[in-house]
């Protein structure tokens, strides 16, 4: 079984992957805990954080002491870590970090157990066809440092967005499942009244992810979109009804 939840912010948010919390998810969905083997974060991932870290073939080895903690706590679930690249997480790191196989196409090895998972890539996961996406726009930037709290790159440059419709157009453009941080912006509708209102729907669209997404979601067919980025669990309690799978706190088995 697959797990799905959304973002960890580091230590933040981390209770995400405690046993307690997943048992729990696990007990509403009559799913046992061990049947587990791999848990996605949708983004916002944040280890490391801190860019002062070592980086060989084995994956980091951090000397700020809560990104060491952290990673300690990870490599020790007996299920692997898999993350979506988000807006707050480290991507001059992430660049970095060395790539192996896994699921048919390449991921980043963070350590043993924990990976991220690449923008545009496309896995099979227990035999479920994943497309995978990520990042989003700051609101904050402007109050973040770069390179320390904020990255750039957490907007897809124009080359990979062509190499992602590249790749959806030489495989068949049918999934299982859509990962991103940031969703569609009718996905992302669905998590506030706010955005009922057409006018500010339309600020969504100051974020080019979003507008990637829209782009994406007119091209493919799937069977759910699941992301984070806007601190809502209105997926986890909706999932019967709706395609657009908005998590936070909460986690979807699959």
């Amino acid at each position: 079984m697959i797990y799905i939840t959304g973002d960890t912010h580091n230590i933040e948010d981390m209770s995400n992957l405690s046993s307690k919390n997943m048992k729990l998810c696990c007990m509403e969905q009559g799913v046992a805990f061990h049947d587990i083997t791999a848990a996605i974060v949708l983004g916002d991932f944040g280890l490391p954080w801190s860019s002062d870290c070592e980086i060989d073939e084995a994956g980091i080895h951090p000397t700020d002491h809560t990104d060491r903690y952290l990673l300690k706590w990870y490599n020790q679930k007996p299920f692997n870590i898999l993350a979506v690249m988000g807006n707050h997480d480290n991507y001059d790191v992430i660049e970095r970090l060395p790539e192996v196989e896994m699921f048919g196409s390449k991921v980043l090895k963070v350590s043993d157990n924990v990976f991220y998972l690449k923008r545009g890539e496309i896995y099979t996961i227990e035999d479920k066809r994943f497309l995978v996406l990520g990042g989003a726009m700051s609101d904050d930037k402007a109050w973040r440092k770069p390179h320390e709290s904020w990255w750039e790159q957490e907007e897809w440059s124009e080359a990979e967005k062509a190499a992602c419709l590249e790749k959806i157009g030489q495989c068949a453009s049918s999934f299982d499942y859509v990962l991103s941080h940031t969703g569609p912006s009718t996905g992302i509708a669905l998590t506030d009244d706010f955005f009922s209102n057409e006018e500010n729907l339309k600020q969504l669209l100051r974020d080019s992810n979003v507008v990637f997404n829209d782009k994406l979601d007119s091209l493919i067919s799937y069977k759910k979109w699941l992301f984070g980025h806007w601190h809502s669990d209105w997926g986890y309690e909706n999932y019967k009804e709706s395609k657009y799978m908005p998590l936070y706190h909460q986690g979807i088995l699959i």
